[in-house]
């Protein structure tokens, strides 16, 4: 059974919070996103659009100590059941 979401969003130190979808973006397989505190609001920056390789993100993003964002993937991949994956801005 597929999980749709919606998932939770992880802060940095700073206050950002990223964010994963599971369907949209460019190629509609998910993206990564950053929301960014500004002026009372958020601004909203899109990190990475998911494709045919690593698709279909789910869960919340992991964040390392320098600034390296992972997460999981429930389908695609080498063999169809999914991927880690690590994204570096």
């Amino acid at each position: 059974m597929k999980d749709y979401g919606p998932y939770a969003l992880t802060m940095d130190a700073t206050g950002n919070l990223y964010g994963m979808t599971n369907f949209g973006g460019a190629n509609n397989y998910g993206t990564l996103f950053k929301l960014m505190p500004f002026g009372g609001g958020w601004t909203y920056i899109d990190l990475h659009d998911f494709n045919a390789v690593a698709c279909t993100p789910q869960g919340a993003p992991i964040l390392d100590a320098a600034g390296n964002i992972y997460g999981v993937t429930e389908s695609c991949g080498r063999f169809g059941y999914g991927t880690v994956w690590k994204f570096t801005p």
